[in-house]
Formats: C-alpha cells, structure tokens, sequence
C-alpha cells in the first residue's frame, strides 16, 4: 500500500531540466511582478480568496507581499531584475501597512501570518530602538501561547528573536529565545501511547498532537534545532535524543518507503506536503546534523519522489514546490546527486502548473509560500545546485539591495 494518496497527485508529461528556460522564466517572472506592483501590494490571487470574504492585499510572508520581497530581493542579485526602491524603505512601508490593517483581520504575532515576520525584516534592513522594542515585545507577549506549533505559538516567534541574535549578537535576542524555548520545552511531555515525547497543539477547540512542520512535532524540533547552540549542554543531548528517537517511532514506514502522519496514533491519511507530511520533515531536520535520521529520510524522499506533483499546485506550503524543496535538501544532507536530480524534475513539474495557471488565470500567483515566488526560490536553488533552505524560514536575503548581495541564511553564518 502506497503512503501517499494518488488522488492528491498528478502525473505531468516529463519536462527535462533546462537552465536557459529556467533563467528565462525568472526574469519574466520578476519583469510581471514589478510591473504589476503597485504600493498597496498585488491583488489577492483567486487561490489564496476565501470564498465569500474580499480580502485586501496581504502583507506577510507566508502569501503576502513582504514574502514576494524577499523572492524579488534574490533576483534582483541576481541581476534578473532591479528593485524600484531599497528593501529598507519596502519592508518598512510594509508593515506600516500590515499594522493598519492585518492580513487576518486582528494583529497576531504569528512568523508567518503575523507582524514578527515583517517586523524581523523592517528590524534587520533598518534597525531602530523602537522596532527592536516592538519585536521584543512581540515575542515576549506570544511566549505562553497555547497552540505550542510553528505557526501561531512561541515557536513562530523564536525565529524573531534567533534572527535577530544572529545579526546583532546581542544577549537580549538570546535570553528571549531561551525564555520561549524553556516553556516549549516545558510542555514536551513523554506520549504512552506513541512511546516518545510529544507536544500537545490547542487549536480551533481541539486538542490533537500534530506531527508536521506547519503544526505540530516537526515544526517545534526545527525552532530548537535552528536555535541550538543557545540550549544547555544538558538539553542538547535531550534534543538529539528525542529527535533521534521521535524519528523511528512516529514514521509509518513500509520497505524502503516512508511517511510522517498528520497526527499520532492516526495512521492511514497520507499526505506528501510541508505542512502536514514527510517533506515537512527533512526540512524541518535542516540544522540538525544527525546522520542517524538519514536512513530514515531518504525512505521518505523515496515515498515523495513516487508520489510526484501535487493537485494542490505550485505551493511550498502544501504543493508541489514544497516537495522539491524537501529533495533539494536532502541532496545538501546525503550529497547525493540523484536528489538533485529528483529536485529538479519537480521543479520543472511545478513550473508546468505554474503556467497552467497563468493561461487560466491570467497572472502569476504573487505569494511566497502558496504561489509563484516560492517557486522561483526552488529554480534559483536548482540552477545553483544548492538548497538555501526555505525563503522566510531558513533565509531572509535581506542584504540583497541593488544589485548587490550578501546572502543571509542559516548554514553560512558562524556558531
């Protein structure tokens, strides 16, 4: 039995990998993305509605406009387009506006759906006392959030206060990353039933233990690991430990194929995506350098390469970029050329889809983590060779100004 459903998959013509059309895509890409900009952002595309509602533009990084930036930012060093203005000033009118009106409707601190995100970029390309105070403030208050996953709890916020410490070294970043990682931990408690140690999510009146990046397990260990050096000796071998551990017990392994399910103990639901599923995983293990688990992921990168493009489209949250990322870094972990390959393969699938879209649609999806920017994120790594990680989690690209570029990411920086 497959763990994956075909129904959520697509099979695609094969598209040989091409740098020239690649290069020649991104650049028509950033040409359609800065000649439809205008200050209050791009319109919502018809993926990202809600039916019934009419949203304004949105803001954030996960499918809104300060995501798009940081897309813009790298082609931009690139030399495939160039910015009509500096970051700095961008990312600061960003959340001037995402503070007057908030993508979701009420202010949240949320990394991705809220003002710790935007306001990390405002803070890093032109910092200010009173921006580095909000953001404090931000993390401080969002400590104790009762979600305990990446999304809407502290460790959404962790990543605020780690950036920061990663620019500035100051000792402020690192006590706010321990104080959110200590309640994290807190609520780390060992599952009977699963055999291993588990968080317990708070969401929408439920109670469930989630096992994917955008939610559950996966997601809190990759804000641990991202963070590591600053956990006790004591604590870091728990964090291997466990994570070693939680690896070999919460996968749903068949063979040489294996999945990460949604939520413990609910075996049988199969998805192959960031959020919920094996994808999540290898990347949420980025900045773990745990050549245990390697076994492990590459029988899931197997599972994603059987399960090929998904329905849901180009999405690195949920689609089909997400899965090519997740090959891409597992060609960074095993050095293994094939997972090169296989990222490649998706991500001309997820091409495909894109400008299936756009004949449909008319317009690129401008959205970093449900469109068309994270998949020019996933080409620039493919024509590198290398994986940068994800955009907005694992790399900001802040310093790209101007045709100019000082790559910021996690695996280039000192301990």
């Amino acid at each position: 039995m497959p763990l994956y459903d075909p129904t959520r998959h697509v099979s695609l013509p094969a598209r040989p990998w091409d740098p020239a059309a690649v290069r020649a895509w991104l650049r028509r890409f950033a040409a359609d993305a800065l000649r439809t900009w205008t200050p209050q952002g791009w319109p919502l595309h018809p993926h990202d509605a809600i039916e019934g509602e009419r949203l304004p533009p949105l803001r954030t990084l996960y499918f809104g406009e300060a995501g798009v930036w940081i897309a813009l930012g790298r082609l931009a060093a690139a030399g495939d387009c160039a910015l009509p203005t500096t970051l700095a000033e961008t990312y600061a009118r960003i959340l001037e506006a995402y503070r007057a009106a908030p993508d979701t409707g009420t202010a949240t601190a949320s990394w991705l759906l809220g003002e710790s995100g935007v306001r990390t970029l405002a803070a890093l390309t032109r910092p200010t006392p009173a921006n580095a105070d909000a953001l404090a403030a931000l993390i401080e208050g969002n400590r104790e959030n009762p979600t305990n996953e990446a999304l809407w709890g502290a460790p959404a916020t962790m990543n605020a206060a780690w950036w920061l410490h990663r620019a500035t070294r100051e000792a402020r970043w690192a006590a706010l990353w321990r104080a959110s990682a200590d309640v994290l931990w807190s609520r780390w408690t060992f599952d009977e039933g699963a055999g291993t140690w588990l968080w317990e999510q708070v969401m929408d009146g439920q109670r469930l233990a989630y096992l994917g990046a955008g939610h559950g397990w996966a997601g809190n260990v990759d804000a641990l690991w991202r963070g590591a050096a600053l956990l006790s000796e004591g604590r870091r071998a728990a964090l291997l430990e466990r994570t070693i551990d939680g690896v070999a017990r919460l996968l749903e392994v068949e063979g040489d194929r294996a999945n990460l399910p949604p939520v413990a103990g609910r075996r049988g639901l199969h998805l192959v995506q960031w959020c919920h599923g094996g994808p999540g995983l290898i990347l949420a293990l980025r900045h773990a350098p745990l050549p245990e688990v390697t076994p492990a992921l590459l029988k899931v990168a197997a599972t994603i390469v059987d399960a090929g493009p998904l329905t849901k489209g180009v999405a690195l949250c949920h689609g089909s970029a997400g899965s090519g990322a997740a090959l891409l870094e597992l060609h960074r972990r095993s050095g293994d050329r094939r997972w090169l390959g296989h990222a490649r393969e998706l991500a001309m699938a997820a091409l495909t889809q894109a400008e299936a879209a756009f004949a449909e649609h008319g317009r690129w999806h401008m959205s970093l983590w449900t469109g068309d920017a994270g998949l020019a994120w996933l080409l620039m790594d493919c024509l590198e060779g290398v994986s940068r990680g994800l955009p907005g989690l694992d790399a900001l690209d802040w310093r790209c100004e101007r045709g100019t570029v000082a790559p910021l990411d996690a695996t280039t920086w000192p301990s």
